[in-house]
Order: structure tokens, then C-alpha cells, then sequence
């Protein structure tokens, strides 16, 4: 497998970059704390900014790995750190990565998840082996598959009890992908 590692992406509107430890505060107050951001979510909404800190240190140790792929998602004209974008699994048989993201609540509906999606596809199938991307939302959260359209997913079926919520019950999912031309 050809493997990258997690480089900084730049667009129009952000840059994506590894997250750090001073990352810790605002990730913490932007979007892990909020219920309203973390609903659809596998994980828990954090409680205290130390849960936020054990995870971020976490992801430390997997940047040491060229296969891991975490990015922030800077806003550039305010320089704040908004969310982040990652390949949660990857299928070394079949080439196919599954991509997750969340944003701070304030930064929805604006097209910045959109063009953080675009730029992650866009990286994985020019400098890894990536062949498939995948992404797949609760099928209640619609505007997440919204983001996935508009990345130029395809829309390939729901699965039934595909996968489980934040609080380990089977839930619905609607999943995308789309393949390297």
C-alpha cells in the first residue's frame, strides 16, 4: 500500500493539518462538547476537556504511522481550528477508505465540510492506492449525506442495523462512495 500520512491540504478556505495538544480547548468547546454536533456520532459527547485531551494524544501516536489520515479543519480567515476530517477504517483488500467528519455547529451549512470532503478525496486518490471511498451517515442526519453528494458521492443503499450510534444501539445508515476514474 502506498501511504501518504496525513500533510497539510490547502483550499480556497482552509487548510487541513494534524491536530495537536494546543488543539485541545477549542476542539473541546467548538464540537465535541456540543450534543448537537456529536449526535450522529460512534462517540460520546465529551464531558470535560479531558477526554479531549486523551484523544487528541491518541491521535498523536497514530501520526507517527504513514497510514494514519487525521486532518483539522482551519478556517483560514479566522485561523480557528472548526473540526476535523479522517479515514476511520480502510480495507487494504479492496483498496477502500472510509471517510468521517464533524464541524462546530456555527460552521454549518456554509459548504465547508463540502470542500474539506473534496480536498480528502481529491488527496487520497493522488498519492495513495486508494481506489474507493466510502462515507456513510445516520439516516436521520440528511444533511450529511447532502455533503457527500455534493462531493460527488453516489448514494449506494441503506443498510439496516449497519452500524452502532454513540450509545452502542444499531442504528440505520445511508452509505455513498464513489471510485477512482
Amino acid at each position: 500500500m502506498k501511504n501518504a500520512g496525513t500533510q497539510n491540504i490547502n483550499t480556497e478556505r482552509l487548510l487541513l493539518r494534524r491536530i495537536n495538544i494546543d488543539d485541545a480547548k477549542v476542539m473541546f468547546e467548538s464540537w465535541a462538547s456540543d450534543a448537537d454536533v456529536t449526535k450522529y456520532m460512534r462517540w460520546k459527547t465529551h464531558k470535560d476537556i479531558e477526554t479531549t485531551k486523551y484523544v487528541i494524544d491518541l491521535w498523536l501516536k497514530e501520526y507517527e504511522r504513514d497510514d494514519t489520515y487525521r486532518w483539522g479543519i482551519v478556517y483560514k480567515d479566522k485561523g480557528e481550528l472548526i473540526g476535523a476530517i479522517d479515514i476511520v477504517s480502510f480495507d487494504k483488500d479492496t483498496q477502500k477508505a472510509q471517510i468521517g467528519y464533524c464541524i462546530a455547529k456555527k460552521y454549518w451549512n456554509k459548504g465547508i465540510t463540502t470542500e474539506a470532503l473534496k480536498a480528502v478525496i481529491e488527496y487520497l486518490f493522488s498519492k495513495t492506492d486508494v481506489k474507493k471511498i466510502e462515507s456513510w451517515h445516520h439516516v436521520d442526519n440528511l444533511a450529511s449525506g447532502k455533503v457527500m453528494q455534493k462531493s460527488g458521492m453516489e448514494f449506494k443503499s441503506v443498510k439496516k442495523n449497519g452500524d452502532k450510534d454513540s450509545d452502542g444501539n444499531l442504528c440505520d445508515i445511508a452509505v455513498y462512495g464513489l471510485e477512482k476514474e
